[in-house]
C-alpha cells in the first residue's frame, strides 16, 4: 500500500495544490474555466494526437481490451440508470446524468498519469483505446438521454442531429481521427513543430489537474447520499471490479499490461468535465458535489486497486 502511494500521492497532491491556489485566491475561480478550455482545445487533442500518430496503428486495437473496457463503463452505465430510472423514479434526463457520472472515468487526466506511474514502459495504446470506447460508444448513448424528454412526441430525428454535432465538433474525436491519419500518411512532422507539440501536450495532465481541484474549491455538497452511494459506488467499485472479473474469467488470453491497464482506468473517478456538461441541464452544483466525492474517494479506491495488482497479477 506505501509503494502504490508513491504512485497517487504527486497526482493528488497536485489536486490538493489546485484547490489551494484558488481557495486562497493566489488563482481566481474565473480562470478555470479559461484553463479548462486550454487543455480540452489545446493540449489535451495535442496529446492525443502524438500518443497516437506515434503508435504503430497495428498496435492500437486490441479486441479484447475494448469489450473488456467497453463492457466494464456500459455495465456501471446501465446499473446507474435502471436504479435511477425505475427504483428512483428520476427523469429520463437525470438518470441519464447520473448514470454518465457512474461509468466515464477520467482516463486523460487521473487514468492515463497513474498509468504513466505505474509502468516503466505504460502501454500507451491502452489509452487510444479508452478514448475510442468512450467517445464513440459512452457518450453517444449518454447525450441521447439527456437530450431525450419524457414528454410525448421526442423529435429522434432532432436528437439525432444534435448528438451527431456534439460528437463531430468534439476535440478529443477530431484529434483521434487526425492522428490516425497521420499514422497511416506516415508523414515526418518537423522538428520544431514536434518539440512545440510535445511541450503543450506535456501540460494537459499538470494543468488538468490544478483545474479539478481548483473547481472543488468553494464547492458545497449539494448531493443526497442515496445518489452520492449510487454513482460513487457505481464508479469507484462496481466497475473495476467488473473490469477485474472479465479478464479474470472470460479474458485470460490478453496481455498482461493491457489487463492491468483495464483496471486503472475504470478504478479512475468521473471526468473533470461532468459539471461542465450538467451545468447545460441545470445540474452544475450538484454535479461538482459528486465529482468532489467520486475525486476525495479515489484516492483511497485507487491507491488500494493498485496495491492489489501485484497480488493479483498471477490470476491476471
Amino acid at each position: 500500500m506505501l509503494t502504490m502511494l508513491g504512485t497517487t500521492a504527486p497526482i493528488f497532491l497536485v489536486i490538493l495544490l489546485g484547490f489551494l491556489v484558488v481557495r486562497y485566491g493566489i488563482v481566481p475561480k474565473e480562470a478555470l474555466p479559461g484553463m479548462s478550455a486550454y487543455v480540452l482545445f489545446l493540449a489535451l487533442p495535442l496529446l492525443i494526437f502524438q500518443k497516437i500518430s506515434q503508435i504503430d496503428l497495428a498496435r492500437i486495437v486490441d479486441v479484447d481490451y475494448m469489450l473488456v473496457y467497453g463492457i466494464g463503463l456500459l455495465g456501471s452505465f446501465l446499473l446507474v440508470f435502471l436504479v435511477s430510472r425505475y427504483l428512483l423514479r428520476d427523469s429520463t434526463r437525470l438518470a441519464g446524468l447520473k448514470s454518465l457520472g457512474g461509468a466515464f472515468p477520467n482516463s486523460a487526466f487521473i487514468g492515463f498519469p497513474v498509468l504513466l506511474q505505474y509502468f516503466e514502459q505504460a502501454p500507451a495504446q491502452a489509452f487510444v483505446m479508452c478514448l475510442l470506447v468512450e467517445n464513440i460508444l459512452l457518450f453517444p448513448l449518454a447525450f441521447a438521454l439527456l437530450e431525450t424528454t419524457d414528454e410525448q412526441g421526442t423529435n429522434y430525428k432532432k436528437l439525432l442531429v444534435t448528438v451527431s454535432n456534439r460528437l463531430f465538433k468534439s476535440p478529443i474525436l477530431i484529434a483521434v481521427a487526425a492522428g490516425i491519419v497521420a499514422a497511416l500518411a506516415s508523414v515526418p512532422v518537423p522538428d520544431f513543430i514536434d518539440k512545440g507539440m510535445g511541450l503543450l501536450a506535456a501540460s494537459a495532465a499538470p494543468v488538468a489537474l490544478v483545474v479539478i481541484g481548483g473547481s472543488l474549491a468553494g464547492s458545497k455538497f449539494a448531493v443526497g447520499a442515496r445518489d452520492a452511494l449510487l454513482i460513487s459506488g457505481a464508479k469507484l467499485v462496481f466497475q473495476p471490479l467488473l473490469a477485474l472479473a472479465l479478464v479474470i474469467f472470460l479474458f485470460p488470453g490478453m496481455d498482461p499490461q493491457l489487463k492491468q491497464a483495464a483496471i486503472i482506468f475504470t478504478a479512475a473517478p468521473m471526468f473533470s468535465m461532468y459539471p461542465i456538461i450538467g451545468g447545460q441541464y441545470g445540474h452544475q452544483r450538484w454535479c461538482s458535489s459528486i465529482l468532489l466525492l467520486t475525486t476525495v474517494l479515489a484516492f483511497f479506491s485507487v491507491t488500494l486497486m493498485l496495491s492489489l495488482l501485484p497480488a493479483l497479477s498471477s490470476s491476471l
